[in-house]
């Protein structure tokens, strides 16, 4: 890890917005390798020839590409577990930290079981999703996609059309490969039946394919509503009161419930908390 350099403080990388998205790149100081000088490989004596291998640096440039291609939005490409806050007042908010910052020490896990994170918005759940994400992709080298709901529905929805370039198959394909898919905002909108069918299809086969989802929402599962919130906890919902169930149907619900832990996230709003400038 190069100290010196005042750009990325010894990381190898720069992250920036590029329109909605963040996107990261190699910082200078490790465009030109001391151990290759730029040209990404080394000349190593193997056997008692001479081969070319890759070098090193090679590593950081795909870990750079697999950020870039995880498709997180503007503003949460810097977002780390270890920077999430919370009050202690806010017990839940502590449990959804921990849980993720083990997956940061889990040797493999992408094989791991998922999470639903379920609270209002502001209370960070989509920090915790992005963070992960870019930890996986830059520290660990694993390839990541991130979703935000509304958008892949609408995704799908213009498919529909005779001029379409992608096709159904062309969208979810990806993102039944990819080892991790983080899914944001799930019941934003309202999805029609065939289209919360297909997306029921690539849960389903990341099931059987045993690949992690991630998951966040501002629906409360149906039990969780009645069983699990009080009358004042209800009123900080911000009276989303209808169940997940309602806004993404039975088989979708109940396939994530197979592959994921429901963790509900109560606390202050903050982007309201969050200082003017």
């Amino acid at each position: 890890m190069n100290r010196q350099c005042r750009l990325c403080h010894g990381h190898g990388y720069l992250i920036a917005t590029d329109g909605e998205a963040a996107r990261a790149s190699v910082c200078r100081c490790r465009d030109e390798c001391p151990e290759c000088g730029g040209q990404r490989f080394v000349i190593r004596v193997e056997g008692g020839y001479e081969v070319a291998a890759p070098c090193e640096c090679v590593t950081l440039f795909e870990r750079v590409r697999l950020f870039n291609a995880a498709g997180l939005p503007a503003g949460y490409g810097s977002k780390t577990v270890a920077e999430f806050r919370h009050g202690r007042g806010e017990p839940s908010l502590g449990r959804a930290k921990t849980r993720f910052a083990q997956y940061e020490k889990k040797a493999n896990f992408e094989a791991a079981r998922g999470v639903l994170l379920v609270g209002t918005p502001g209370v960070g759940k989509t920090h915790l999703l992005t963070a992960l994400v870019g930890y996986a992709t830059l520290q660990r080298g694993i390839a990541c996609r991130f979703v935000d709901f509304f958008d892949l529905t609408a995704r799908i929805r213009d498919t529909y059309r005779r001029d379409s370039a992608q096709s159904e198959l062309g969208i979810i394909e990806p993102l039944v490969d990819v080892p991790v898919l983080a899914i944001d905002d799930l019941g934003k909108g309202r999805g029609s039946n065939y289209e919360l069918t297909i997306i029921d299809q690539l849960i389903t086969r990341r099931y059987n394919a045993k690949r992690i989802v991630l998951a966040t929402t501002n629906y409360l599962p149906e039990q969780h509503l009645k069983q699990r919130l009080d009358a004042s906890s209800s009123r900080r919902l911000g009276g989303m009161n209808e169940p997940l169930e309602e806004r993404i149907g039975e088989r979708l619900f109940s396939r994530l419930c197979e592959m994921t832990d429901i963790l509900v996230m109560e606390g202050a709003d903050r982007r309201q908390m969050a200082p003017r400038r």
